[in-house]
């Protein structure tokens, strides 16, 4: 049997800041184990300026975010991550624009916030006579307009819809994001000074060149906001329809009349947005939603496929669409699927396969489809610019992520990357922000980095009581009976304040660090001993491996390479509870708890 080897590294800067993995974890860096914190600690205004400094959306996140902190939140490795986007929400309808009758008010007061903790963009515009135009009003572009209108530029916004929010406002059902708050956080950053011009459609009511002639930059935002379709054996058949068309009628106020069974092709939240909408039209008794994947293997959120099932959404795993079957009208009358044996081949790829004897039919009168999104890019036709695309179709973008081959012309949100979430769209927008500044000022920003360790006293680290032995809790819910019968009904309670600083006090306090004294160290292997998640191993020095930076500071300092005899602890980062008795139990002080604080301020070079 071989011997494991330990890899370690020298703690630097990054090796800290990625130990606060919530917060690398969310695409704009929000300190989510700070407003967590704040909020176990009862401190809840503090807790809503962590989390709304980096994110212009902090009130619609709390409410629909996927949370990528809490996929990477260290405690889900314990036993359940933090509820991170339920206690955002929780802040949020406290402290955040949806309680400020006077959105300028706010805008004023997060304004003079930022100035003090924010990023440094404030004011930092240069004059430019002519207008920043971003083309359309979804995440992506509210943020870019937001970070843009900090630093004092005048962005005028497109939106070829007769509401801002884009996916937010016609894709993500009121059930989940009440359009109060969505409204709240659109007018607040237009108290900023954004300009936002609904009903326009650019290359219809006015040409692209126009735009682009006449303003200092364009930024196309224009989403995903296309249904795909599969070309199967009766896809033209009356009553096959587009899942992302749907709930855009629906939510625009349109009249829909979908008959009785609704059948819903697709696994992830689009189509449960589609399948639990559909549930609430009037007149709908049944709702199947059919997908190729298994249940461990479906994209939809966990809360999504539970609530779903409350609902009585009927959920079908491993078929795939074959033919859709029509009556002598054309009108569907059903829908046939084949079982699928696999979704990925041996290599990992999408590549289905199928079992053709193996079927099963489902009676419907509306079949959906909400198996991704399309762009339309009718806008770019005959528009008089030479914008660079790739082969598959898309707008060919540059290295930074936000650039086209044509100066002055920006993407950001799904035209950067494809379909993602809601806060990759915010995070695209604020990238693009910066790169459209660069663009008229010609000075480049450049991101720098402050940090401090502070030396907890007597190594006491506060927690929240017993905050190891505390389960994440369901975040409280409407009855599904009430709920289902309007789109309006919201689903989600949100946790009241006792139970909101109880599910907080679970948070182990990433930034809090065990840091080692070698020089002081006896290696008596007692933090091993006291530790409640063996964190610790004594091991020799030659299972240890580590950089060669690593190795040529140990040479320098004792004189030799790391390895022969003698040992070292070792600890496991991801498994600490950050509980102190390590340090509480040294007998010569060699363990001391500290904090790690870090700001990146934006600055021209």
């Amino acid at each position: 049997m071989s011997k494991q080897t330990f890899h370690v590294v020298i703690p630097d800067y990054n090796f800290w800041r990625q130990n606060i993995k919530c917060q690398t974890g969310c695409p704009v860096n929000t300190d989510s184990r700070g407003y967590v914190r704040a909020i176990s600690e009862g401190d809840y205004e503090k807790a809503y300026w962590i989390a709304r400094l980096p994110n212009p959306l902090a009130s619609i996140c709390g409410r629909i975010c996927a949370a990528p902190c809490e996929a990477a939140c260290r405690r889900g490795a314990i036993d359940e991550s933090i509820s991170i986007r339920a206690l955002k929400g929780f802040v949020t309808e406290k402290y955040g624009p949806e309680v400020y009758k006077d959105k300028k008010g706010f805008a004023d007061n997060f304004t003079n916030k930022f100035k003090t903790e924010g990023t440094g963009i404030v004011g930092i515009a240069k004059g430019t006579s002519k207008p920043i135009s971003i083309i359309g009003a979804g995440p992506a572009g509210l943020a870019c307009a937001h970070e843009l209108a900090l630093m004092g530029y005048k962005p005028v916004i497109y939106e070829m819809e007769n509401i801002a929010g884009g996916m937010c406002s016609v894709g993500i059902p009121p059930y989940r994001l009440p359009r109060e708050i969505l409204q709240a956080e659109i007018d607040a950053i237009k108290a900023l000074g954004v300009e936002i011009k609904l009903g326009v459609q650019v290359g219809k009511d006015i040409p692209l060149k126009k735009l682009y002639d006449e303003s200092a930059a364009v930024l196309l935002a224009v989403g995903a906001k296309k249904s795909r379709m599969l070309p199967i054996e009766g896809a033209q058949y009356k009553g096959v329809l587009g899942g992302v068309d749907f709930l855009r009628d629906v939510f625009t106020g349109k009249e829909v009349n979908i008959g009785s069974k609704i059948v819903v092709i697709g696994g992830g939240n689009v189509a449960y947005d589609v399948a639990r909408t559909s549930m609430r039209q009037k007149g709908v008794r049944d709702v199947s939603l059919v997908c190729i994947e298994t249940r461990e293997q479906m994209l939809a959120d966990k809360i999504e496929i539970e609530e779903g099932e409350e609902e009585g959404i009927d959920r079908v795993n491993s078929y795939g669409p074959h033919r859709v079957d029509a009556d002598e009208s054309g009108n569907v009358k059903s829908m046939t699927f084949k079982r699928c044996i696999s979704v990925f081949d041996s290599e990992g790829r999408f590549n289905p396969r199928y079992d053709e004897a193996d079927t099963v039919t489902i009676p419907a009168d509306t079949v959906f489809f909400a198996i991704g999104q399309a762009y339309d890019f009718s806008f770019l036709e005959n528009c008089g610019l030479n914008v660079e695309m790739t082969e598959r179709g898309m707008i060919k973008v540059s290295e930074d992520k936000v650039s086209t081959s044509l100066a002055g012309l920006f993407v950001a949100g799904d035209l950067a990357y494809g379909p993602r979430l809601v806060i990759d769209a915010v995070a695209s927008g604020k990238k693009a922000a910066i790169a459209i500044h660069g663009h008229i000022s010609k000075q480049k920003l450049t991101l720098n980095k402050y940090e401090l360790h502070k030396e907890l006293p007597d190594n006491e680290v506060p927690q929240y009581r017993d905050y190891e032995k505390l389960h994440r809790e369901h975040v409280p819910a409407t009855p599904a009976v009430d709920r289902v019968k309007s789109i309006f009904n919201v689903v989600e309670k949100g946790f009241e304040k006792g139970m909101a600083e109880e599910q907080g006090g679970r948070c182990l306090n990433c930034a809090v660090n065990t840091i080692f004294d070698g020089d002081k160290c006896i290696l008596c292997g007692g933090c091993a001993d006291i530790c409640p998640e063996y964190c610790f191993r004594l091991v020799s020095l030659d299972r240890i491996k580590g950089d060669e930076t690593l190795a040529k500071l140990y040479k320098v300092r004792y004189g030799k390479d790391p390895v022969g005899e003698g040992s070292a602890i070792i600890k496991d980062e991801d498994r600490c509870i950050r509980c102190g008795l390590c340090a509480k139990r040294c007998p010569v002080d060699a363990i001391t708890m500290e904090r790690f604080l870090f700001k990146e301020v934006w600055a021209g070079e």
